[in-house]
C-alpha cells in the first residue's frame, strides 16, 4: 500500500476554512500586540555596566596602578554583585578607567550603582593618596541623545556667530529635557 504525503500548500487549499481562520487569528493577534506595545522615543535602558574612573595628576602609570587602581579594584571586588571575570581596568599616567560589569541577578541596578558611588565617596577618601580626583561611577550610558545644530550666516563674522551660539547653548541648558 502506497501512502501519499500531503504537502502544506495542498492542505491549505483543501482545508480553506482552517487557513482563513488561522490567518484572521494571526492578524487579530498582531493588531492587538501593535496597539498594546509600549512606546517611547528614548526608552530608559538600565545597563548592567558602569565606568569607574579616577584621576591623579602627576602620577605615572606604576604609581597609579599601585596607589589607586589596586585599591579601587579591591573595594569593588568586595561586592558580590560585581562580576570579577568581566570587569576590566585600564591604567595610564594619572588616570584609571575601570569597566565594571554587574551580575545579572541584581534587581535594582540604579540603587546598586548609587550605593557603590556613596561607598567610594566615603571609604576611598581615607585610602587613596591626596590629590586623587574621584573615583566617580558613571552608569548613565543610555540616557543621552545627540543632536547636531549648525548655524551659518553670509553677513555675520565667526565671532558674532560664536556669541550667538553661546546664547543658544545657555538657553538650551535651561530646558530640563535638553540640559544634559
Amino acid at each position: 500500500m502506497k501512502q501519499r504525503k500531503i504537502h502544506f500548500i495542498e492542505a491549505a487549499m483543501k482545508y480553506r476554512q482552517v487557513t482563513l481562520v488561522s490567518a484572521a487569528l494571526l492578524l487579530i493577534l498582531g493588531l492587538y500586540a501593535l496597539i498594546n506595545m509600549p512606546r517611547s522615543e528614548n526608552p530608559k535602558i538600565d545597563m548592567p555596566v558602569a565606568m569607574v574612573y579616577a584621576f591623579y595628576p602627576g602620577a605615572d602609570e606604576l604609581q597609579m596602578e599601585k596607589q589607586v587602581t589596586q585599591k579601587i579594584e579591591q573595594y569593588l571586588f568586595s561586592f558580590e554583585e560585581i562580576d570579577k571575570k568581566k570587569t576590566t581596568s585600564q591604567t595610564r599616567d594619572g588616570q584609571v578607567f575601570i569597566t565594571v560589569h554587574m551580575n545579572t541577578q541584581v534587581k535594582d541596578r540604579k540603587k546598586f550603582w548609587n550605593t557603590l558611588q556613596h561607598g567610594l565617596n566615603t571609604n576611598m577618601q581615607q585610602v587613596l593618596p591626596r590629590g586623587v580626583i574621584g573615583p566617580v561611577v558613571n552608569s548613565n550610558f543610555g540616557d543621552v541623545t545627540a543632536q547636531i545644530i549648525t548655524v551659518s550666516s553670509p553677513q555675520r563674522s565667526y565671532a558674532e556667530i560664536e556669541r550667538y551660539l553661546d546664547k543658544i547653548e545657555d538657553e538650551l541648558k535651561i530646558i530640563p529635557e535638553v540640559s544634559k
